[in-house]
């Protein structure tokens, strides 16, 4: 059902498109799937992470206010928030407003551990980071309400993977989001240029470069481990890589 708001100003105005949160483990292109979505003329991408499931009740709610009087007077009909760590939040998320929508990324979780380890330096917090998020969204893979996207098919095949999310989210596709990258972003930082590193002290503006880039293959930067490295994240997540698909068995 739409959202009515009701104020002085925006009095009888609607939402056509329920609330919807971009989840999932870090590092797995949760940023990338926000700037694409927002380049589609229904959705208000909620330009930063608000961590807006981790407030009080009545904080929520008001920041979900808000967020549709913003939606509302950009011209939009539905808005996109992203915060990675909601992934601890998708319960009360669908308590709260029934008819969320919820976007779960996924990716192969050697390649998140390398991205987190060049943030951090630690590879062991990389991939303990990936199993912990990813077994709190696991128990929502089959809720109707959750949609599971991984990173891989949005490279492998772009327009069928989008095609098919943007019909969960109750849109057409269009060709346009392809060029998402043409769209200027300041989600992270003011600055748009390349950083001279990755690391934690210019994280967020070398975030805020990747999302203005067009669409590159990030896969299979575990290749470049060394085999103490391969076998730590063996040890650690072998068994659940062999689940989620991203490895056949043991061998790799």
């Amino acid at each position: 059902m739409p959202q009515y708001l009701y104020n002085r100003f925006l009095r009888g105005k609607k939402l056509g498109n329920p609330p919807t949160f971009i989840v999932g483990c870090g590092h797995s292109g949760t940023s990338l799937l926000l700037a694409i979505l927002g380049t589609h003329s229904r959705f208000y991408a909620v330009p930063s992470e608000t961590s807006v499931g981790f407030r009080k009740h009545w904080k929520m709610r008001l920041h979900l206010w808000l967020f549709d009087m913003n939606t509302v007077c950009a011209g939009k009909s539905g808005w996109i928030e992203k915060t990675p760590r909601h992934i601890y939040c998708i319960r009360r998320f669908l308590e709260i407003r029934p008819d969320s929508k919820i976007i779960l990324m996924i990716r192969d979780g050697r390649d998140v551990a390398c991205s987190i380890q060049k943030r951090t330096g630690s590879l062991e917090d990389g991939i303990r980071r990936w199993i912990d998020d990813n077994n709190a969204g696991r128990q929502f893979w089959e809720h109707p309400n959750v949609y599971v996207i991984r990173y891989e098919s949005l490279i492998e095949d772009f327009d069928s993977t989008m095609s098919s999310l943007l019909t969960f989210l109750g849109v057409d596709f269009e060709p346009d989001i392809r060029e998402y990258h043409k769209t200027p972003k300041r989600y992270y930082a003011d600055e748009i240029a390349k950083p001279p590193a990755a690391h934690e002290e210019h994280h967020r503006q070398y975030r805020n470069w990747q999302i203005n880039q067009p669409l590159f293959d990030g896969r299979g930067k575990w290749k470049k481990m060394t085999d103490e490295e391969k076998k730590l994240v063996k040890d650690l997540a072998g068994q659940m890589l062999v689940e989620y698909g991203y490895v056949n068995d043991h061998s790799w």
